[in-house]
Formats: C-alpha cells, structure tokens, sequence
C-alpha cells in the first residue's frame, strides 16, 4: 500500500495520472468516524483493476450534487487540488492549517463532486 502526504504531492500526481481511476466505478464509500477516516473502493471494468483509498485524518468532506445527466458511480476525473479557495466559498468554519493537508477531488460524469481534505491518503491497486 502506498502513502502520500503534501511531502509527496508530486508523486500522487503522477500515480493518479497513470492509474486506471479515470472511467472507474465508486464501489463503496465508508467512514470511521472513530479513525477519522474515509475508505472509497473503485473498480475499473476496462482494465480489471481494483483501487482501494484511505483518507486518514480527514479535515473536510464535501459532497456536491451535479446537475447533469450522466453516471454518477463513474469516475470522470480524479485531482489533487492546490487552490483552497474553492472551499472557502461553502465553508463558514475555514483552517488556513487544511492548506498543509492533501485536497483531492472526485468528479463523475453526473456532475457529482466529492471534495476531500486529509492529512494523508493510502492507496492499494490489484488486478
């Protein structure tokens, strides 16, 4: 399983880019609210691969339905946000700290955003 924190903000970027989690489906979403943790499961039909993440110490999580009519278990694009500012906008109760945390945003292509903010993720692939 491999971990990335802001130390290695890079190398999640680069892994994300070149994993299979473009057109992969949200399988199951689950929190421990005693572990402060967040657990999504996704599996990509095409390439038979299935990718497990977990968000430890989790600052924000923010759900934002989409508008459109589309998938919305199917994963359009998966990033690692720098700007902060969009949060800022729903968030009355805003950390400048969650700046130093990892900010990853899942879109599906129903429009559906979920926007998570932790202090290091934890991905593991098979397949």
């Amino acid at each position: 399983m491999m971990k990335f924190d802001r130390d290695n903000v890079i190398e999640l970027k680069d892994f994300l880019y070149n994993s299979c989690v473009h057109d992969a489906k949200i399988e199951n979403v689950g929190y421990q609210c005693g572990k402060n943790e967040i657990q999504i499961e996704l599996f990509n039909p095409i390439f038979n691969v299935k990718m497990t993440m977990v968000f430890q110490n989790v600052e924000i999580v923010l759900a934002v339905k989409g508008k459109s009519y589309g998938d919305s278990q199917t994963i359009i694009s998966l990033t690692v946000e720098e700007d902060f500012s969009y949060l800022k906008t729903y968030l009355q109760k805003y950390s400048e700290d969650v700046e130093f945390s990892l900010y990853l945003l899942f879109q599906t292509f129903s429009g559906n955003e979920l926007h998570i903010v932790s202090k290091e993720v934890f991905v593991e692939t098979t397949g």
